[in-house]
């Protein structure tokens, strides 16, 4: 989040900040931790924020309702299937939900040929919001589940787990772990059985720190990650030039897992505050829609957003994420792509999509 909220507020002051002023950026780490996150919530409004980008995971609970009595908008980053129906006019989640990725992910193995499935991931809530729309869309399509594994981070083996696995002889393993635990199960996988059967993981398995933990050449080899995908490129072109100026060294492998839901989040909530020419929280999240919805002529970096509002032009910005189309719970949807990595640099190369179409049809 922090590094996508960095090439997002580097394109908006470069192109003159938010109603004319420079934007600023203030961090505080939640510990994915209820209490933590009142306690970070609170000192980061000791310093006048007017917007939030994230949580993740269940400490959302804790800090809505200190955002809703301060009338500040929330862009919330998580994948909690609860959130599918929200009603809170403050909270704005421009990542889609777990249950359309659950969905796309168990979609694109089915339609590999995959019949028969493992189910593997960590015990960190956000992980485990996912496990159950991807079984009950691959039953649903067909499929069956073979075995469901839940590991705990940070161990120095998995081989019992990972002998679990093998002995269900899966034709497919979907999985989401943090990028440390990822490198103990690959690596304990290619012990036991040699990486034989093919991974399908989350957006967090195409991170660059997930990708260097199991090595470039074994991801190409055996992992597809699925994630949103932009409609046009145009967007995320733009959100990787900046970044590529602002991270030359991380150029080859790319930005983190998640960056360009931040990024699109800054921009996103910058320009709603640019339509409304104030900050008040109540206003802005009644303009979000205006700079974020269909109708209106699309744009893809704040620049140029930008330039269309002060020309009174009505604006649909369309993100590097996706399309930013809030619908009446304020969440979004979008296509969906399978993704693999380059052996050599470990850049991904987008395959197999799936639109929002398809993806409704396979929902359970």
């Amino acid at each position: 989040m922090i590094q996508g909220a960095q090439v997002a507020q580097k394109s908006i002051d470069d192109a003159g900040g938010v109603n004319g002023k420079p934007l600023t950026l203030t961090q505080a780490d939640t510990g994915c931790d209820v209490a933590e996150g009142v306690t970070a919530l609170n000192q980061m409004l000791t310093k006048g924020v007017n917007g939030v980008i994230g949580p993740e995971t269940q400490e959302i609970n804790g800090v809505e309702p200190i955002l809703q009595n301060n009338k500040i908008i929330d862009e919330f980053q998580g994948g909690d299937t609860s959130r599918d129906h929200q009603t809170d006019p403050f909270l704005f989640r421009d990542s889609p939900s777990d249950s359309q990725l659950g969905v796309a992910m168990a979609l694109y193995a089915y339609t590999k040929g995959y019949r028969k499935a493992a189910l593997l991931f960590y015990s960190d809530a956000a992980a485990q919001t996912i496990v159950k729309p991807v079984n009950d869309t691959f039953i649903k399509l067909g499929g069956t589940i073979a075995i469901s594994v839940t590991v705990t981070p940070g161990q120095t083996s998995y081989l019992s787990q990972v002998q679990q696995v093998i002995n269900a002889h899966p034709d497919v393993i979907f999985t989401q772990t943090d990028a440390p635990t990822a490198a103990v199960l690959f690596k304990d996988f290619s012990q036991v059985n040699g990486l034989t059967t093919p991974f399908v993981g989350t957006d967090v398995t195409s991170g660059s720190d997930y990708l260097k933990a199991i090595t470039y050449p074994v991801a190409h080899a055996h992992l597809t990650s699925v994630y949103g995908t932009s409609v046009t490129g145009q967007a995320n072109d733009a959100f990787l030039s900046v970044f590529n100026q602002m991270f030359p060294a991380d150029k080859a492998a790319g930005p983190l897992a998640n960056a360009n839901y931040a990024y699109d989040a800054v921009i996103s909530l910058a320009l709603a505050q640019d339509y409304a020419k104030s900050t008040d929280g109540t206003t802005v999240a009644a303009d979000m829609t205006k700079v974020t919805n269909p109708t209106g002529t699309a744009c893809y970096t704040y620049a140029t957003c930008l330039t269309l509002l002060k020309a009174n032009t009505k604006i649909n910005y369309e993100g590097a994420s996706g399309s930013i189309d809030y619908n009446k719970y304020n969440n979004v949807s979008g296509p969906y792509a399978a993704f693999q990595a380059d052996a050599t640099t470990g850049v991904e190369t987008q395959g197999f999509v799936m639109s929002s179409d398809k993806l409704a049809a396979a929902t359970p």
